[in-house]
């Protein structure tokens, strides 16, 4: 008989906690179904913003190639450009990507 009076004792605050445990798990179950869902639709508008893109970068592209065809000597010595008199090349050194290379080579 002591038995069941412990078991009627513990069961209602149980009960509760089971219960409190049910919810949470349901409110929380909402509300990563609702960010996958947001997720979902913001992926969808990326997508649609990288066609758009992709689009316009490749007009412009045709754009810029068009252009670079109608580029030639004759229509540089139109527009005042001069061949230069000797051609060399310059070659540039970039310093080194360590952080202490400036201390010891001089540079700040």
């Amino acid at each position: 008989m002591k038995r069941v009076s412990a078991v009627a004792h513990i069961a209602p605050r149980a009960i509760a906690l089971l219960s409190a445990v049910c919810a949470l798990c349901v409110l929380l179950y909402g509300i990563f179904l609702l960010e996958a869902v947001a997720h979902t639709a913001s992926r969808s508008q990326a997508q649609a913003e990288v066609r758009s893109l992709s689009l316009k970068l490749s007009q412009l592209e045709a754009q810029y190639l068009a252009q670079t065809q109608a580029i030639t000597p004759e229509k540089a010595k139109v527009l005042g450009y001069v061949a230069p008199a000797v051609v060399s090349t310059v070659y540039a050194q970039a310093p080194g990507l360590s952080v202490r290379a400036g201390i010891f080579s001089g540079v700040r």
